[in-house]
């Protein structure tokens, strides 16, 4: 699974932040961290976001595009090797690339969608299984930030009124339940008010759906 981690930012970053204070008028930064910290700890600059996340999704693309071997393909900053792999062996497992690595027919109807490799399986297979309409709700509610809000003072309210929804069995039927009864309230915004619900991140869920509906 994906995991968001702390961890250092680079001295560019910092340079950069630094940059702020009296931009506009006299100011100051103050840094959390010793001179020593920041030459030896910190990297010269920010490590490019390819390199460090999961590339499912751009190998995925790549293959698609017929593009066969990716540890010779061009990038303009190359991945780990190891990352490829993982993700070539993700695909593999869900099924979008044959033992070969060539993509498979599955492969290419994932590829159609704008979604992560997983949620285009599942949703595949979902019209296979007869439950579509449920699971596009689910991949829709994942899609979007966390749509229940605390508001300051009002943290037991907030947690009783997430408990009702609650689903013993997944969050994600637990989402699920949400959107069912939004939608029997008639995608009510002061619905979602009263049950402490972003009704701004709710209609989003709503539209994606919608997109996804088409696909």
């Amino acid at each position: 699974m994906d995991a968001l981690q702390v961890y250092p930012v680079s001295r560019a970053n910092a340079d950069q932040r630094a940059g702020r204070a009296g931009r506009t008028g006299p100011g100051t930064c103050y840094r959390l961290y010793t001179r020593r910290q920041y030459l030896d700890e910190l990297l010269l600059t920010g490590v490019p976001e390819i390199q460090r996340t999961n590339l499912a999704n751009t190998v995925l693309l790549l293959k698609s595009l017929g593009v066969q071997d990716l540890l010779a393909f061009h990038f303009m900053d190359p991945p780990p090797q190891d990352n490829i792999l993982n993700s070539l062996y993700q695909l593999w497992i869900l099924g979008a690339l044959d033992h070969t690595g060539r993509l498979t027919p599955l492969g290419r109807q994932m590829a159609e969608f704008p979604l992560d490799p997983p949620q285009c399986q599942m949703l595949i297979v979902a019209s296979q299984l007869g439950c579509t309409a449920d699971i596009l709700i689910i991949v829709s509610m994942l899609s979007v930030p966390s749509i229940f809000y605390r508001p300051k003072g009002r943290e037991e309210d907030s947690d009783s009124a997430r408990e009702k929804f609650q689903v013993p069995e997944s969050d994600h039927l637990t989402y699920l339940n949400v959107y069912n009864q939004w939608k029997a309230n008639g995608y009510s915004s002061s619905w979602c008010n009263d049950h402490f619900i972003h009704a701004k991140a709710m209609r989003k869920v709503r539209e994606v759906r919608q997109q996804l509906e088409e696909f």
